[in-house]
């Protein structure tokens, strides 16, 4: 991580004087619904409204950090899809047949198809980033998270006299 990246526990903020004390679960979670990094709270994360960016243009956070990472945001999509449908679509249609059996049901379905589709198309860049803060409230960052080992370089392979390069010699 860049500067502004933050120190998880077990990290040493002494070694290391630029990052800053950890944002608190409220701040992550209030940075996720408002799209920004979790982290360091900078926008931009989205290249268009269905393109995450790999990684935070302040911390250099990488987001997806494992494998099928983001499942749990299309979890949280599909929860809040299902609930404004409960809310838009199916609440109404129990109340007004309630009140009068024969009411046309066409208005009530229109509606509960419009929610069903456009709610999880609206809501989609916010899950991600929700989800995001989520998991790094539940998991936060270590100094060697396995997302971010691309960007050190590989230890030295130790070599004996006249072995030929890229050859590992085993003690």
């Amino acid at each position: 991580m860049r500067p502004g990246g933050y120190v998880a526990q077990g990290m040493d903020s002494e070694s290391d004087p630029d990052r800053t004390a950890p944002p608190t679960p409220g701040r992550m979670l209030l940075r996720g619904l408002t799209k920004r990094c979790p982290i360091c709270g900078r926008g931009h994360l989205f290249d268009g409204w269905f393109t995450m960016k790999e990684r935070c243009p302040g911390c250099d956070y990488k987001f997806e950090r494992e494998e099928g990472f983001f499942l749990g945001a299309y979890t949280i999509n599909l929860a809040i899809a299902e609930g404004l449908l409960l809310i838009l679509a199916i609440v109404p249609l129990i109340v007004l047949l309630d009140a009068n059996p024969d009411v046309s049901l066409v208005p009530i379905v229109v509606i509960g198809l419009v929610a069903a589709v456009v709610a999880p198309l609206a809501f989609y860049p916010f899950s991600r980033t929700i989800w995001s803060a989520i998991d790094l409230v539940l998991r936060p960052p270590e100094r060697t998270e396995p997302a971010d080992r691309h960007n050190r370089p590989a230890p030295p392979e130790p070599a004996r006299q006249g072995a030929p390069p890229g050859v590992r010699v085993h003690k």
